[in-house]
């Protein structure tokens, strides 16, 4: 995701426009629409209205500068907890190695399961969450990794759950220590106890948290928002890796917060709990417990064409044993100092899921492909390698054009149900790597074309869930075409709603960020929102994020696996998003933006591999 977490400066941070630059929007066509006028008052709406970056009335509350002392540690160790080294690169020899990126989408996964053992999971970890590249400019030193990150922070961390590879008839509870690629086993359990927990014929379980305090120190209240992006990007790459061994995953979420978090083990040589009673306000000076984990899900790996039974009543049960369990290892301090955004913490004790909803099963949906214009689009590189090399653009070069097929190719990719027969619509989430989350699409695209070869420059609409068809329209301006584009591919359900340049818009809406207005086509995430939290519960509000981080993802493994680039916008003026839409309530709401185009690269930052890597945590 665009900015990085060495020093440059953060449009975040740059002075507020004055508000007659707004009203120059080359795109507007009629009155200007008033920001949202919703009066929802969970806690969840709450949050989001008080988060948003406002063209007059300034950004979100943050920290102004940036406190380099107190950066967070990017990487938590539970020293001394035994370690369990990973083939560091995996073998070649696994079958996956030579898999082509788009023969991933066009049929069920292959090659055909591969067992577990230590080289298909260091295998899953190094193609999804493990670190890519060093880079160095200056006294400057920082890594990158597999999965992207608001900022390059890293919030989110990986535990896992599998048959101990020493210890036959126990399960090893791991966390992954992504700066040397190996597990530390903090704690084993019986497998025959835990069955309900890995039922056959179930693989593994790889639970994600996050550490709020990473995003916050630099994002201040927003960073809620970004570390559930991050969660949705951590998703989909493990998705991917695990299609390359021929395994599942979905997640499991009729777990609850408190399953999730003895799976973890957030109390288990962590910092002190949370306050019962959390400060009022910002509150600066030590307090450890803001580095505390919070889980956030746990995705079950499994066969591909299987589908285990899971009964989350027994799975709960099992997992309450895990309190008795003699874990070891104690988190290191990431911060000698920090500042308590209290909000953050209010909002996330709010959106707890406690228990499953009435009727919660666990369902594998179908396997489905995802369409295809032409396999020949693409570059010759494998699914590793796309995953590997995967960057976020810092710059755009402004004169880079995309093919049409190119661009519907990239979109088709975008769809969540694959390639649907006739009558059927796009809305289940069956093809990879959408297939990971439980729960029918809820986000859609507002997409500004740039620089499409054969396509006209303007604003453009993708239904991700076409049950939303209608609200979408009786939401937004009545004026929008909704026509189908030349050449769209039957399936595709793009529309375009405006003929015009859209640059300067695109640019003004994401915080006057010129890479939103350089790249081949930017895009604003729209998600149903209110209707969502009301009917399903405000523990859905980080779930509408995780589902863009998924599409995100796909976007920067799309562009990169064409041969260029793209990055994730985290900043941008919400309700001027509506305006151009012509959005006026809380039913949608742009959560995540994002930009694709050919990169500028900075010649002045040397990369460096992966590993070893230097001596250094950063």
């Amino acid at each position: 995701m665009l900015l990085l977490r060495h020093r440059l400066p953060s449009p975040r941070l740059r002075p507020r426009p004055h508000p007659r630059t707004f009203r120059r929007l080359a795109m507007s066509s009629s009155a200007a629409t008033p920001p949202s006028t919703s009066t929802s008052t969970s806690a969840a709406a709450d949050y989001h209205r008080r988060t948003k970056h406002n063209l007059t009335a300034g950004y979100a509350r943050g920290p102004g500068r940036l406190d380099w002392a107190n950066q967070p540690n990017p990487f938590l160790r539970f020293a001394p907890a035994p370690q369990l080294p990973l083939p560091n690169p995996p073998p070649p020899a696994l079958p996956s190695a030579p898999i082509p990126y788009p023969a991933l989408f066009q049929s069920r996964p292959s090659p055909p399961p591969q067992p577990l053992t230590a080289d298909s999971l260091s295998a899953l970890l190094y193609h999804s969450l493990a670190l890519s590249a060093w880079k160095s400019a200056g006294l400057s030193t920082w890594s990158l990794r597999v999965n992207p990150s608001s900022g390059n922070l890293h919030p989110t961390e990986a535990h896992l759950l599998f048959p101990h590879p020493r210890e036959p008839g126990r399960l090893a509870v791991a966390h992954y220590a992504p700066r040397d690629h190996l597990l530390e086993v903090r704690a084993t359990a019986p497998a025959g106890e835990c069955a309900a927990i890995l039922p056959a014929p179930a693989t593994a379980v790889l639970a994600l948290s996050s550490v709020f305090w990473r995003e916050a120190w630099k994002y201040g209240e927003r960073a809620f928002r970004y570390c559930n992006h991050d969660v949705g990007h951590a998703l989909a790459a493990v998705a991917v890796a695990a299609a390359s061994l021929g395994w599942d995953a979905k997640v499991l979420d009729g777990l609850s917060y408190d399953d999730l978090g003895r799976l973890v083990g957030v109390e288990k040589g962590s910092p002190a709990a949370t306050p019962e009673e959390l400060p009022d306000k910002v509150v600066k000076g030590k307090a450890p417990w803001v580095e505390r984990q919070h889980p956030d899900c746990a995705v079950l790996l499994f066969p591909a064409g299987s589908e285990p039974e899971v009964n989350y009543g027994r799975m709960s049960e099992a997992l309450r044993r895990f309190d008795e369990l003699d874990w070891v290892g104690k988190a290191n301090a990431l911060s000698k100092d920090h500042v308590v955004w209290d909000v953050i913490y209010r909002t996330a004790e709010e959106v707890k899921k406690h228990s499953p909803v009435p009727e919660e099963r666990f369902f594998v949906t179908p396997w489905r492909k995802s369409p295809a214009v032409s396999e020949g689009l693409y570059k010759q590189l494998t699914v590793q390698e796309v995953v590997r090399r995967r960057r976020s653009a810092v710059d755009m070069d402004g004169v880079h054009v995309m093919g049409r097929d190119t661009f519907y190719q990239m979109l088709l990719h975008c769809l969540p149900s694959g390639e649907v027969g006739s009558g059927e619509q796009q809305g289940q989430q069956c093809a990879l790597p959408f297939r990971v989350l439980p729960w029918d699409a809820e986000v859609h695209a507002a997409l500004f074309v740039h620089r499409v070869s054969g396509l006209p420059k303007g604003l453009y609409f993708l239904v991700r869930n076409e049950e939303h068809f209608g609200a979408l329209q009786r939401a937004m301006r009545q004026d929008f075409e909704w026509v189908r584009p030349e050449g769209c591919p039957d399936g595709l359900p793009l529309y375009r709603l405006m003929k015009g340049d859209c640059q300067r818009v695109a640019m003004q809406i994401s915080c006057f960020q010129e890479i939103a207005s350089h790249g081949c086509f930017s895009l604003g995430m729209i998600a149903r929102f209110e209707p969502v939290l009301h009917d399903k519960g405000e523990w859905m509000y980080p779930r509408l994020f995780w589902e863009t981080g998924v599409l995100g993802q796909v976007l920067y493994l799309e562009a990169h696996a064409v041969g260029i680039s793209a990055t994730g916008i985290g900043c941008y003026f919400d309700d001027a998003v509506h305006e151009v839409l012509g959005l006026k309530d809380l039913e949608f709401q742009s959560l995540y933006h994002f930009t694709v185009g050919s990169p500028v690269i900075d010649k002045r930052i040397m990369s460096l591999p992966a590993y070893p890597g230097p001596g250094i945590d950063a």
